[in-house]
C-alpha cells in the first residue's frame, strides 16, 4: 500500500505543475461591461478643467490610507496620491449632477492589488491594478451615461500572482459636466 501511495504522490508531483496555467504579465480582470478601463489612452482625454485631485475634501476615504506627494510621484496627477494600507478600505466620490463624463483614476504599479468597483452599493466588477512598470493616468471611465450617486473603489486583500503586494494607489476624479 505504501509503495502505491508513494508512486501516486510522485506522479502527482510530476504532472501537477504542467496543469498550472502561467500567470499573465498584465492585469487580468479588467474587462468589465459599462466601464472603460485604460491607462494613458487617447480615449481618456481628461481636461485639467475637470480634474479633481485625490486631496480634495469632496473625495471620502474610510480605513487606513496614507497621503503621498513629491518625488517619485511625478507619475501621479498633481504629484499626489492616496495609498491604501489594507483590504476593505474605500475611496468614494458622490456625483450630485448628472455628468457628461465621469472617471476615477489610479496608478498601476508592481505592488498593485485588486479593487472592487461599486455604484450605489452595487458591485460592477473587480479591477487589477498590477503592472510590471508604473502606469499613470489609469482610470475607470463610467460610460453608460453616468448618473448621480456614489461611486466607490473598495480595496481587497488580493492581488495578481505577479504583484508584490495588494496596495491601491488612488489618484484623481474627472468630472465633466
Amino acid at each position: 500500500m505504501r509503495k502505491i501511495f508513494t508512486s501516486l504522490l510522485l506522479a502527482a508531483t510530476i504532472i501537477a505543475p504542467s496543469l498550472i496555467a502561467p500567470a499573465t504579465t498584465k492585469a487580468e480582470t479588467n474587462d468589465i461591461p459599462y466601464m472603460n478601463i485604460d491607462c494613458n489612452s487617447h480615449s481618456l482625454n481628461f481636461s485639467p478643467d475637470y480634474m479633481i485631485d485625490n486631496t480634495d475634501p469632496s473625495i471620502k476615504y474610510t480605513g487606513v490610507w496614507r497621503s503621498e506627494s513629491g518625488h517619485p510621484l511625478t507619475n501621479a496627477y498633481n504629484g499626489t496620491q492616496h495609498v491604501s494600507m489594507g483590504g476593505g478600505y474605500t475611496v468614494s466620490y458622490t456625483v450630485v449632477n448628472s455628468p457628461y463624463s465621469f472617471a476615477m483614476g489610479y496608478v498601476m504599479r508592481p505592488d498593485g492589488g485588486k479593487v472592487s468597483v461599486f455604484y450605489e452599493g452595487q458591485l460592477l466588477g473587480i479591477i487589477d491594478t498590477y503592472s510590471p512598470t508604473l502606469q499613470k493616468n489609469c482610470a475607470v471611465e463610467f460610460y453608460w451615461g453616468p448618473g448621480t450617486g456614489k461611486y466607490e473603489f473598495r480595496t481587497m486583500a488580493a492581488h495578481n500572482p505577479l504583484s508584490t503586494g495588494s496596495r491601491f494607489f488612488f489618484d484623481f476624479v474627472n468630472l465633466e459636466p
